[in-house]
């Protein structure tokens, strides 16, 4: 679609991608800062979110499904503590990648990812907005790092891959 591949807009992708980012530092310097997120204390607090998202999987039409039930059971429980670090630091790494318009597509891809994950534990909040933000800006492609560090990073990693790259394509 044109709209999101017309220059003009890039300002547009900008704001967004710029107030996505401090929606994920904002969230992010919450965590950081909590003893039961990252430090003495950690995976206390998502410990409490991922049994809360347990609880939505029952029922009729349950929150949270049968799936993501046995993966949050099974996987992130156990490690509840590697599982605050990753989800905090995270957070932050999204928007200062969104911020700086560094890596930005990487950036956008894992708070999506983060986003859905927070949707399929059945926590609505502010996450489907995140999320469709994400897919906006990743739909815009380089518009949404016009204006950001992705413009000088790109290049020179471009150029490094290129340059280290043994796989000749076949024509």
């Amino acid at each position: 679609m044109k709209f999101f591949r017309d220059k003009r807009f890039a300002i547009l992708w900008t704001v967004l991608r710029i107030w996505l980012g401090y929606e994920w530092i904002s969230a992010a310097i919450e965590k950081v800062s909590n003893p039961t997120w990252v430090g003495s204390k950690a995976g206390i607090a998502i410990t409490g979110f991922l049994k809360g998202a347990l609880a939505k999987a029952t029922g009729d039409h349950p929150l949270v499904q049968g799936w993501y039930a046995s993966f949050i059971q099974s996987v992130a429980l156990p490690n509840a503590k590697i599982f605050s670090y990753l989800v905090a630091f995270g957070e932050l790494l999204v928007g200062v990648s969104l911020i700086l318009g560094a890596l930005t597509i990487v950036g956008l891809l894992a708070g999506a990812f983060m986003n859905l994950n927070y949707m399929l534990a059945g926590t609505t909040s502010i996450n489907p907005n995140l999320y469709t933000v994400a897919i906006l800006l990743i739909a815009a492609g380089a518009n949404a790092y016009v204006f950001g560090l992705d413009r000088f990073i790109l290049p020179k990693l471009s150029k490094l891959f290129n340059k280290n790259s043994n796989i000749r394509i076949m024509k």
